[in-house]
């Protein structure tokens, strides 16, 4: 059997084979180059999403909100060609040398997305505002409590809403506030204050105009002249809060466009709250804004209680129509905390004649709307609506306020005091005899004290150096229903320890002697009483006249006004800025008669100085040596 010869090999699809192997080849480093394109996009993605937005391609499909001009720019041969380069040089770099024409088109689109992204944020309205002087005194500030408060169409708001979305954006160029993870409550009069006011401010735009200059928007300035010709120019800003930070929206009342939360892409949240309702509790917050009227006196407080565990920091804007007056109180706390180094409170006031972005002619249109001035007070000039319930609106400063000179010896001087561990306040006056041509009739408020943190030495001490180079003065009065309080770990009423502290000082008056007598407690009886001195007389001239050192004494009197009872109607005196007006009842229901004084210097006799050390036991062991006329009235 013979042996078959071995089969040659097939050699004719040899050709055919190779081409495969080498496209399988082709292929392969196709892929490869493909997945090295794919891993830079996706790196070039990882870039795009460390900065603060929502997703990629929800920013490119808002490219439809640019202009014309800036899509044809985009778009234009040269921007291409170079965006090509670009892509070219990474496209050689990561393929080791090798560009694949084909993944192109990748890359370029991905640059151009990038540069869509940074043309979209250079037009950001936070980017892009301008703050007027008294605003970026508010922005600056870092007080705990700062209010805005203004006329109408002053700009509060828009300053407030600035505030508020550099908060929830971490922009604050001033670093007052957490970047990131923080939560702010917004609280406003309605429901329907919150939609069409504070939320429509932040999220929607025209908060202000912007215009271009080239290829640069900026804020419009209507005022320039130029950009007043170029009006037309101009369009309203993007929102304060870009939509590509928001995260989530979730709504009170979509239909009424009444917000209830929005969360933001770094963390941060803001609650709206309408003042009508009642503030939650045990939520502990960064930031509180209160705009406008708040009805609920109780979100002031519990706001104050949810900002301590962060050391959080709060801000209001107002026009003070409503006669609010916890913001009244603040107003207060902050100008007698003005010149301090870190005061609790500062305010800002801001009116629409200092607004620019409105034309002179629509101001005055505004303001001649307002006939009635009380209106015009308030909602012009930014004035506190409840200060049309003065106590006093006989006040001027132009007819009762004088230049201080030194008292003559021959006045008679009275002291009243009002004491208190929070504030003592002495009020001192000096009553010209009436053959004095220039003064007599006048009684003179020539002196204050006004103590915080008082106890009885450090009142005696500077009560004291108040009287060192004065006439002996007639007589104390002080505040009978606070004398009588006895003073926790000592025994003995408020009056004997103030009574003992004068004693050890050495200080005595005429008639009270080292005590006091009760200044009468007739509320309507000693506010009246004070009308009567501030009434012009014959002379058309008051029968008080403060000299201008006595600012305490002034600014209560200015400000001392009516509450109204809410069921009742009827009206009281408010207590809280009172403590020199009490003191003024006492001594304006006492009268303050003029007395000859009674020399210092004059030798005394022996048998005088033996009478006097005799009432002077006589007094320490039985009290006061005068009478009192009824439950507080004063000494014969």
């Amino acid at each position: 059997m013979s042996t078959p010869k071995p089969r040659a090999p097939d050699l004719s699809n040899v050709d055919q084979q190779m081409e495969k192997q080498q496209k399988l080849r082709v292929a392969d480093a196709v892929d490869r180059e493909n997945q090295k394109i794919e891993r830079k996009n996706q790196k070039l993605r990882e870039q795009l999403d460390q900065l603060p937005r929502t997703d990629l391609e929800k920013n490119l499909e808002r490219k439809k909100r640019l202009t014309k001009k800036q899509v044809e720019k985009m778009r234009d041969k040269e921007v291409q060609k170079e965006l090509e380069e670009i892509a070219k040089a990474e496209l050689k770099y990561r393929s080791g040398g090798i560009v694949d024409m084909s993944l192109l088109h990748l890359v370029v689109n991905d640059i151009r997305a990038v540069f869509e992204e940074l043309a979209e944020r250079q037009l950001e309205a936070l980017n892009l505002y301008e703050p007027l002087p008294e605003a970026l005194r508010f922005h600056q500030c870092a007080a705990p409590e700062r209010i805005v408060r203004g006329s109408n169409r002053a700009g509060k708001t828009i300053v407030t809403s600035v505030e508020g979305a550099r908060i929830l954006t971490g922009k604050d160029p001033f670093d007052k506030y957490p970047k990131e993870d923080g939560r702010i409550f917004a609280v406003g009069k309605d429901g329907k204050y919150l939609g069409d006011v504070m939320y429509r401010k932040m999220f929607k735009p025209g908060a202000f105009r912007i215009i271009k200059d080239g290829d640069k928007w900026r804020s419009f300035r209507p005022w320039d002249k130029a950009d007043h010709e170029r009006r037309k120019e101009s369009k309203p800003a993007p929102p304060l809060v870009p939509l590509r930070l928001i995260k989530e929206i979730s709504w009170e009342n979509k239909k009424a466009s009444t917000p209830g939360l929005v969360r933001i892409t770094n963390g941060w949240e803001m609650n709206f709250f309408s003042s009508l309702g009642l503030p939650p509790q045990g939520s502990d917050i960064d930031v509180a804004w209160l705009s406008e009227e708040i009805v609920n006196r109780e979100w002031y407080n519990e706001l104050s209680a949810r900002l301590l565990d962060r050391a959080g920091m709060f801000f209001w804007d107002a026009t003070p129509q409503a006669g609010t007056e916890q913001l009244y109180a603040l107003s207060q706390t902050a100008e007698d905390e003005r010149g301090k180094e870190k005061p609790r409170v500062v305010e800002f006031l801001m009116l629409l004649e200092d607004n620019p972005y409105i034309p002179e002619e629509q101001k005055q249109l505004l303001a001649m709307k307002f006939t009635d001035p009380e209106q015009y007070r308030i909602r012009v000039k930014g004035e506190f609506a409840l200060l049309s319930l003065r106590v006093f609106p006989e006040f001027s400063r132009a007819h009762h306020v004088v230049k201080a000179f030194p008292i003559p010896k021959d006045w008679t001087v009275y002291c009243s005091i009002d004491p208190g561990h929070q504030i003592c306040g002495v009020l001192f006056i000096a009553v010209p005899p009436d053959s004095d041509k220039e003064h007599g009739g006048k009684k003179y408020a020539f002196d204050e004290l006004y103590i915080p943190q008082c106890t009885a030495a450090k009142f005696a001490q500077e009560f004291a150096a108040k009287l060192k180079f004065l006439q002996k003065p007639q007589g104390f009065l002080i505040d009978g229903h606070m004398g009588r309080h006895t003073e926790m770990g000592l025994g003995i009423t408020i009056e004997e320890h103030y009574s003992r502290a004068l004693r050890e000082a050495g200080v005595s008056s005429v008639t009270t002697g080292h005590g006091f007598a009760w200044g009468a407690d007739n509320v309507e009886a000693g506010l009246e009483a004070i009308r009567t001195w501030l009434q012009f007389g014959p002379d058309d001239k008051p029968t008080l006249m403060i000299f201008d050192r006595c600012t305490n004494f002034i600014k209560e009197t200015e400000k001392y006004y009516y509450k109204r009872n809410k069921d009742t109607g009827k009206l009281k005196p408010t207590l809280r800025f009172g403590h020199l007006i009490d003191n003024a009842r006492y001594l304006s229901s006492f009268g303050c008669p003029y007395v000859k004084p009674k020399d210092k210097d004059k030798p005394v006799s022996f048998a005088v100085r033996a009478m006097q050390k005799k009432r002077e036991r006589k007094r320490e062991k039985d009290g006061n040596d005068y009478v009192r006329l009824g439950p507080a009235g004063g000494a014969v």
